[in-house]
């Protein structure tokens, strides 16, 4: 099958999300004087129970997060706002995961477009915009598309089919890539692309007719030449 398009989830599959997640909880804690890591972990947890469910407003997942996170806080939400801009401005070039660079200069160089689909929470698809710019990866992406912009969600079929209509391809002709077993694999699986999981506990495999399994997202490119 030839594959004319990749898509790639952000967070955890491009930017490591651990390390934003880190910055974000020390910039809330210097800003309420307190730790603010569980209620972090929990609201996150809770917005993840609600997208499994389709239960999400689509387009409300960074709204409700930031709301969730400001009650469980007992805080303002421009407090959180503060919080999700310093933590953008903390972060350095450790942000990129290795080897991401380098696979997305594979895909340009092989003529295939790249684009990225992507669920927003605690900060707006605007600052990873600006974290993608600022470490030279969004010169390899053709559009990005973030739940915040186009009213729909991982695991939700809209928003693989969306960038696939606006290109004019097939299903077919797409593999999407991620590290969320129900957001990124299943849901690409259920809009009918290809999907490949990035699970870092997991050895390489098939999991499904359309579906990889690799460790390091460096294992794309030896995975593209041999199946596509």
């Amino acid at each position: 099958m030839k594959i004319k398009l990749i898509s790639f989830d952000v967070w955890g599959t491009l930017l490591n999300l651990d390390l934003m997640i880190t910055s974000f909880i020390n910039s809330l804690n210097e800003l309420i004087g307190e730790d603010a890591s569980i209620g972090v972990m929990e609201v996150r947890e809770r917005i993840k129970e609600l997208r499994r469910k389709f239960e999400l407003k689509p387009g409300k997942d960074f709204e409700s997060s930031q709301e969730l996170l400001a009650e469980k806080l007992n805080t303002e939400i421009d407090v959180i706002k503060r919080a999700a801009a310093k933590a953008t401005l903390k972060i350095d070039e450790s942000i990129v995961i290795g080897g991401a660079d380098q696979v997305l200069r594979f895909v340009e160089e092989n003529g295939l477009k790249s684009i990225i689909i992507g669920n927003v929470m605690f900060w707006p698809s605007s600052y990873t915009r600006l974290i993608l710019e600022r470490f030279g990866l969004a010169e390899y992406i053709g559009r990005q598309y973030y739940s915040d912009e186009v009213e729909a969600y991982k695991p939700m079929k809209e928003i693989f089919l969306k960038p696939l209509s606006e290109f004019g391809m097939n299903p077919s002709e797409a593999v999407h890539v991620g590290d969320s077993f129900f957001e990124d694999f299943q849901g690409a699986l259920n809009a009918g692309l290809h999907a490949v999981l990035i699970s870092r506990r997991s050895k390489p495999e098939i999991l499904h007719e359309r579906g990889f399994v690799i460790e390091d997202i460096r294992e794309l490119i030896t995975l593209l030449k041999r199946e596509f």
